[in-house]
């Protein structure tokens, strides 16, 4: 149960979640919905059963997302996160057994493509509470063989999919799916009833084991991560001196918490309330990382409240939120180091509040991305955190009173509103978020022989791949989560490529437009803060010390300049570019090589760009002098641009691992 603590949060400092370091440069920003709850249109086991509901209120349109999901991608781009935690409706992909809907399969597969243009990495569930009816009607996860059909969708799924996701969750919650509907009876079927609720139990566990080595036997499937999503719900003492509340509390958190986490690691599943565990085949490591879902604690005593509507027990000077329950962020830190013995990576899948007007949810991201940040801190993996919710939605039986979006939705005219909650949750993402990187990689290599001439030299294998893909290495461990390649006139030669864990878009021209034309040519892709790098340059140095230097001097245009090159290119004084010139003769007072790296506001190209073909260096860094920032490093730079240089790097690659 670990120690209930609890804060003076009144005297926390949050300066740091503003302050850029506190999360690490990779650190998966998200937000997070399930299918049922906004697409809206849905035909499964929660549309039925709703009118049975504790709210009765029937889902409807929902959100409406499954025509507006245009929309809804451009509301996920504008809160500045990196990635989007969705699940796929079963219902809708195999509305009759055996039966697959190609057109709901291309939604899922163009809201993938989608996201990665907007430069938003996916990541889909395979079962978050629902499935179709006819599978219902077989039994669903009450009867063992009925898996089988839950894997074929999930195969499915996997060979449409995975090619662009990375990330994949197998079951939601399955404490949660088995304990409500099946203990207090709120979800479907509906039912209380402890032996169906060990059979499903069990049944989820094989379920995920299933999936997870069916998935990582497919192609992408050891490139790609997938886990198991686990809903932490801590159980702690209402009087901690009183041996039936502290018995209760472990009861309880055996059955929802531990008996799971310990099946993931020992690979024998307790189910709650058996007498006996059992061995399931492949169980044992079958997640590549731990999702964790918290929302709050809860006050055990024998007599405690078995009906959601009823009020939970909480501390005096708790705060209630509007499902009731406490705002407790202290235990997310619990919650992590409970399932910190399974040594995966963490990733935070949900963590948000029901909250109709906003006026506690603002003061419930700050309490708990700073839990996450101090937790990260002192050491632990934690590699993400996925708000819940994007916007406000069908709460399960709870219907449609209890709001947990980042945007307000109107439900009648479908209408979404950023919230003050939002917008604060935004600026903290922004503040650790990397800029766009731009990549000019559709350079011919004139002095590296016949493979170039018609070969872009970014796409030039060193050391076993593409110095592109090495580029991208390095910009990912930067925290870079998406790039603009700028392919030449030679695109095609690009098809196919991708990176992981990076969302790549593409342009080409159609003719050769030199390195200022090509920027020019893709302005319109352009983010109004970008770092620009050569396609033909490896260059591994702290992009976080060259983005707060470029915005400490409030710079237009910072160049990265080392002084241990052997040719100068250009000239710095009191730490500005003063003079540039690459013709190779140049003055004595040269002090300084451009490197490689830059850091651009787009400004700077939308005021000295033009139609045509004309070199970025040439033209904009004589225009900018004296305004354009120097950033003095001397980190080693490797330029492929000669076969010596090219055997150098080569050479460096072999030994060095970026």
């Amino acid at each position: 149960m670990g120690i209930e603590e609890h804060r003076d949060w009144d005297s926390v400092d949050y300066t740091r979640l503003l302050s850029g370091d506190f999360f690490p440069p990779d650190f998966m920003w998200g937000v997070a919905t399930a299918s049922h709850q906004i697409e809206g249109g849905n035909t499964n086991n929660w549309s039925a059963f709703e009118p049975r509901s504790k709210s009765g209120q029937l889902s409807g349109d929902a959100c409406d997302h499954w025509n507006r999901k245009e929309e809804d991608i451009q509301l996920i781009k504008n809160l500045n996160v990196s990635h989007y935690r969705f699940s796929i409706e079963w219902s809708r992909v195999e509305p009759q057994q055996g039966v697959w809907d190609e057109a709901a399969i291309q939604w899922y597969s163009d809201l993938v493509d989608q996201l990665h243009a907007k430069g938003i990495q996916p990541m889909a569930t395979l079962h978050h509470f629902t499935h179709p009816l006819w599978w219902d009607e077989k039994g669903g996860f009450e009867k063992e063989d009925n898996v089988e059909d839950w894997i074929r969708f999930s195969v499915k799924m996997f060979e449409v999919l995975s090619d662009r996701v990375d990330w994949w969750c197998t079951i939601n919650e399955p404490a949660v799916f088995a304990s409500m509907g099946y203990v207090l009876g709120e979800f479907p079927p509906g039912e209380r009833s402890f032996k169906k609720t060990r059979i499903v139990s069990t049944n989820l566990m094989i379920a995920h084991a299933r999936c997870y080595q069916t998935l990582k036997s497919m192609e992408h499937g050891k490139r790609t991560q997938i886990g198991l999503v686990k809903n932490i719900n801590l159980f702690d003492p209402y009087r901690r001196w009183n041996p039936l509340h502290r018995f209760q509390a472990r009861l309880l958190d055996g059955m929802f918490n531990l008996c799971w986490i310990k099946g993931l690691m020992t690979g024998r599943f307790k189910a709650p309330s058996a007498l006996r565990s059992k061995e399931i085949p492949g169980l044992k490591g079958s997640s590549d990382f731990i999702g964790v879902n918290y929302y709050t604690h809860l006050l055990a005593t024998p007599f405690m409240p078995t009906k959601v509507d009823i009020d939970p027990l909480i501390r005096p000077w708790e705060e209630r939120t509007d499902f009731r329950y406490p705002m407790y962020a202290e235990g997310l830190r619990r919650a992590f180091d409970m399932v910190s013995c399974l040594n995966l990576p963490i990733i935070v899948t949900e963590n948000g509040v029901a909250d109709d007007d906003d006026d506690m949810r603002p003061e419930h991201i700050r309490r708990h991305l700073q839990i996450t940040g101090e937790a990260i801190a002192d050491g632990m993996d934690i590699r993400g955190f996925y708000h819940w919710s994007l916007m406000d939605n069908f709460e399960w039986a709870e219907g449609y009173d209890q709001r947990f979006g980042l945007y307000h939705v109107d439900f009648k005219t479908k209408e979404r509103t950023l919230k003050e909650s939002g917008a604060l949750y935004s600026e903290i993402v922004k503040a650790h978020r990397m800029p766009q990187v731009v990549i000019l990689a559709g350079g011919l290599g004139t002095r590296l022989g016949e493979r170039t001439k018609q070969m872009p030299k970014s796409l030039i294998e060193v050391s076993g791949k593409p110095i592109l893909s090495h580029i991208l290495d390095w910009t990912r461990t930067q925290g870079c989560m998406e790039a603009l390649i700028l392919t030449g006139h030679l695109g095609e030669q690009f098809d196919g490529f991708r990176h992981e864990g990076m969302a790549l878009t593409f342009h080409q021209e159609s003719e050769p437009l030199g390195t200022g034309g090509a920027l020019w040519n893709a302005r319109h892709l352009l983010q109004d803060r970008f770092i620009l790098l050569w396609g033909d340059d490896l260059h591994p140095i702290d992009y976080g010390r060259l983005v707060a230097h470029h915005e400490q001097t409030s710079s237009p245009l910072t160049l990265t300049v080392t002084t241990k090159h052997d040719e100068m290119n250009l000239l710095h004084v009191d730490g500005k570019i003063s003079q540039y010139d690459k013709s190779g003769s140049p003055p004595a007072e040269f002090n300084g090589y451009e490197s490689g790296t830059s850091v651009v506001e787009k400004s700077v190209l939308l005021e000295h760009g033009k139609d045509g073909k004309w070199s970025w260096e040439e033209t904009v860094y004589p225009n900018m002098s004296m305004k354009a920032i120097a950033h003095m490093d001397n980190t080693k730079f490797w330029d492929m641009g000669t076969p010596e240089r090219l055997a150098r790097l080569e050479e460096f690659l072999n030994k060095t691992s970026l």
